[in-house]
């Protein structure tokens, strides 16, 4: 069964937000995440009991394709034919979803997606309230946040001037004059809903503590490592594992964050930020 969920209380949102302005970026901070953020592994050998295609049935014969921690195996021809989910990257059979922007969502994804506006700010207090008490990193000017679809944010993205050939963004951070927001994809299942907003609260957090900060690689370090330790406060040490063995482009630049927390301590990393972004090292 395909589905098709349709959102114009949302739509019309994105229309009053274009109208008022709201979508001519000054400054963007945001995260970039790759087209297929979770890796299909492929495995010659064909474990014992699990001979059958997750998707079509057919004997795997050729070895199957698997996502990290999903235990479903695919076959190379549903892998090369089938619709792919655009949160997980797992191929779709007959029952998915395809959102007002085209996207289509998996089964196993749209079981915890986030779509409606009012439950993912609640999601966005909590993830701000855990970080403030994990980290201690607290804004004095709150940032309003905004659940948006794709096409909002990539006009927003399209105003940055870095190339980023071949991704796509999940969430980021904008400031025009005094307004500040976080704009979060609306569809993302709420462990990533969370990670991508820990990131680019960080990013505010930047903003508002180290105006000074000039160095993207420790700028994004940083958000990374924010999102990271929040996995951790969540237990979801699974998650936090697969940042530092991702192919994502970032994960050298938390690497080099976590180095410095493994010579000065937690407190002595969010230190050397702020020493860092207002010109004191």
């Amino acid at each position: 069964m395909r589905t098709t969920l349709h959102m114009p209380r949302q739509r019309k949102q994105l229309r009053q937000a274009v109208g008022r302005g709201m979508l001519t970026a000054v400054r963007v901070a945001t995260l970039w995440m790759l087209l297929r953020n979770t890796p299909m592994r492929h495995t010659p050998s064909i474990p014992q009991g699990q001979d059958h295609c997750s998707l079509c049935g057919a004997v795997l014969i050729e070895g199957y394709y698997s996502i990290q921690d999903d235990p479903a195996r695919y076959c190379r021809h549903c892998m090369a034919t089938s619709p792919r989910c655009d949160n997980c990257g797992a191929p779709v059979g007959d029952r998915f979803w395809t959102l007002h922007d085209r996207r289509i969502q998996c089964e196993r994804c749209h079981t915890t997606a986030l779509y409606d506006a009012t439950a993912a700010q609640q999601i966005y207090a909590q993830t701000v309230s855990d970080i403030v008490q994990q980290l201690g990193l607290a804004l004095r000017v709150g940032v309003a946040f905004r659940l948006v679809d794709a096409p909002t944010l990539e006009h927003i993205r399209s105003t940055d001037s870095t190339n980023h050939a071949g991704e796509r963004t999940l969430g980021l951070y904008h400031r025009h004059g005094s307004m500040r927001a976080i704009y979060m994809l609306y569809g993302l299942p709420k462990l990533t809903f969370r990670m991508v907003v820990a990131h680019e609260y960080a990013h505010a957090w930047q903003g508002e503590t180290c105006p000074l900060l000039d160095d993207d690689e420790l700028r994004e370090g940083f958000a990374e490592w924010v999102a990271y330790q929040h996995l951790l406060f969540l237990g979801c040490t699974k998650a936090a594992r697969r940042m530092l063995h991702s192919h994502h482009p970032y994960r050298p630049f938390l690497e080099r964050v976590l180095a410095i927390e493994a010579r000065q301590g937690m407190a002595g990393l969010i230190d050397s930020m702020l020493a860092i972004g207002r010109g004191a090292a």
